[in-house]
């Protein structure tokens, strides 16, 4: 029986246990599938692969064996992620509500663990592969971030996709046709708080469809070679010293057993990043530029270790002498996604560079892919500007809206990059939950970084007769 919209409305606000998985056995398994990877390799006269030299389980301080989350939250999440990836003309819409057509795919079992509905086990190969790019990005950074704010819990924890940071400094267009030789990571994690330097994690996340055995519950191969590429992807890039950067590498099982299940491993590190000072090289308030292109090949270096002499290889690398750039760099394409997130296309084209795609927020977007900050929200006596698009839910029509809290957006829309940090780090202590957002009733999600999404069922809207 088809569900009503206020059914899938009330159950996507419905908290519910994301299941997470991260053992040693897991570690010995990836490590196990990569030695037989490189096995092959070699035999073909092949190099082996780079990866992270030793991946661990995450403890389990930092996750639990599951995460209390809403599936609104997993779809907010989605679309933070996915708000400044590469969709052209389509830029708004078609990036900014890419989680809505997930909607109805999330509910919580019987056992109160996420799980698909029956129409998110649809049988379309498409649907399901589009499911696990996106979905399985969603729960991997949702937990990601949760891993981060466990270590770092005093910071707010902003996430940034990869590629658009490097295309300031490393022109991905070389070598495009062969995306295997550009592994990178697919998301930076940094975790800041002003007058500290700033945490940077990498992140690599990825999704599938294969269950568990039914007899042994063993994890199965396509999460064991998922993570085997995390490894791969996340070695692609180093900041500072080689391999010191934190990684966690993560693979979700949409139908796992018992509902959601994040496979996740990290290799640890820590990664700081300059204090920025006001009017020292690399404040955030100030606009950056595209550097001319940093060399890819050869740019990392690995010192001598097990036996094997110190050699450089290709690779994104940030040098000591960039780190300041690099600071300033996540911080400017972060406050991107938060005025594109809300709608704002005009500021959102002063933080980008050239090569990032400022161009593609400066012209006009076509029809039905436009997205404008005229609109808002009030919860709990704060008021949220940003934009709003309605859909249909069967016979309901649904509006979505998606912004940040106005004050912080003012400072973000007047480039006062370092202002809107210490604002938003002083307003996280009004801690927003999904239960505790005044008289709103239906699904809503609150990030420390002041955005908000919100979902509502519209009044019956009846044609005058003509």
């Amino acid at each position: 029986m088809a569900r009503t919209a206020r059914q899938i409305l009330n159950a996507l606000s419905r908290s519910t246990n994301v299941h997470v998985h991260s053992t040693a056995e897991l570690a010995s398994h990836v490590d196990s599938a990569a030695t037989a990877i490189d096995k092959k390799r070699r035999e073909k006269g092949q190099e082996a692969a780079r990866r992270k030299p030793a991946l661990r389980p995450v403890p389990l301080a930092e996750h639990g064996r599951s995460i209390d989350l809403t599936p609104w939250q997993i779809l907010h999440t989605v679309a933070r992620g996915y708000v400044l990836a590469g969709q052209g003309m389509g830029r708004g819409l078609a990036e900014h509500w890419i989680s809505l057509k997930f909607c109805e795919a999330l509910d919580g079992n019987r056992a109160g663990s996420t799980d698909l509905t029956d129409k998110g086990r649809s049988s379309e190969r498409w649907y399901k592969g589009m499911q696990a790019r996106e979905l399985g990005v969603g729960f991997g950074l949702a937990v990601a971030e949760h891993i981060v704010q466990q270590r770092y819990p005093d910071h707010i924890v902003s996430i940034v996709e990869t590629n658009t940071v490097l295309r300031a400094g490393w022109p991905l267009s070389v070598s495009q046709r062969n995306k295997g030789s550009r592994p990178r990571p697919d998301y930076i994690i940094e975790a800041w708080k002003p007058g500290e330097p700033s945490k940077v994690t990498f992140v690599a996340c990825r999704g599938n469809h294969q269950k568990p055995s039914k007899r042994t519950g063993r994890t199965r191969s396509t999460t064991i070679q998922q993570l085997v590429k995390g490894a791969e992807l996340t070695e692609g890039m180093q900041i500072g010293p080689w391999n010191t950067t934190p990684c966690l590498i993560l693979s979700t099982e949409l139908m796992g057993q018992g509902g959601v299940v994040v496979n996740v491993l990290q290799s640890p590190g820590e990664a700081l990043l300059p204090l920025r000072i006001p009017g020292a090289p690399g404040n955030a308030d100030e606009e950056i530029k595209d550097r001319p292109g940093i060399p890819y090949p050869n740019a990392i270096r690995i010192p001598a270790r097990e036996g094997r002499r110190t050699r450089t290889v290709d690779g994104f690398q940030v040098g000591e002498n960039d780190l300041a750039w690099f600071g300033q760099l996540l911080a400017r394409t972060a406050a991107a996604g938060l005025t594109a997130f809300s709608g704002g296309r005009k500021y959102t084209a002063g933080y980008l560079t050239a090569r990032q795609g400022r161009e593609h927020y400066d012209v006009p977007a076509f029809a039905a892919t436009s997205s404008i900050d005229d609109a808002d929200m009030e919860v709990s006596d704060t008021k949220f500007v940003g934009t709003d698009n309605v859909f249909r839910m069967g016979t309901a029509r649904v509006e979505a809206f998606s912004g940040t809290d106005s004050e912080l957006y003012e400072l973000l829309k007047e480039g006062r990059v370092e202002e809107y940090r210490q604002a938003a780090y002083e307003l996280r202590s009004k801690r927003y939950n999904s239960h505790g957002a005044g008289n709103w009733n239906d699904p809503i999600s609150f990030q420390d970084d002041g955005t908000i999404m919100a979902l509502s069922i519209l009044p019956i809207r009846k044609r005058r007769s003509l």
